[in-house]
């Protein structure tokens, strides 16, 4: 990406080591870093953790949590496969940044606890 210089900003989730690390290897220094401040206040009226990985993956919120739930209920009834309903969630990210190998692996472990 470096030597294409395709003049496009690369979005890295990881811990601040981790994009370093990235960043050095790569030749390139960071241009800003995001940190991450957890929930605060009333968590237990939060999803639970397999929805809330899947809806925090847009960064503006465009995967909501009934969806999350939805996608998850019907990977769990056969109704669709883990890679279905990635391809669903997807398109509601309009910010590019939603992962769909991870939401693949999220949908599958959940799943597996199901069985």
């Amino acid at each position: 990406m470096k030597e294409a210089d395709l003049g496009l900003c690369v979005n890295i989730s990881a811990s601040i080591e981790g994009a370093q690390k990235c960043c050095k290897f790569a030749g390139i220094a960071p241009h800003s870093i995001g940190y991450s401040q957890g929930f605060e206040g009333k968590t237990e009226k939060l999803p639970n953790t397999q929805i809330l990985a899947l809806t925090t993956m847009c960064g503006h919120g465009m995967i909501s949590s009934s969806m999350g739930k939805k996608m998850i209920d019907w990977v769990k009834e056969g109704r669709r496969t883990p890679e279905q309903a990635v391809v669903y969630m997807a398109r509601f990210c309009s910010c590019g940044i939603f992962n769909p190998s991870r939401a693949r692996r999220i949908l599958e472990d959940a799943r597996k606890k199901m069985e």
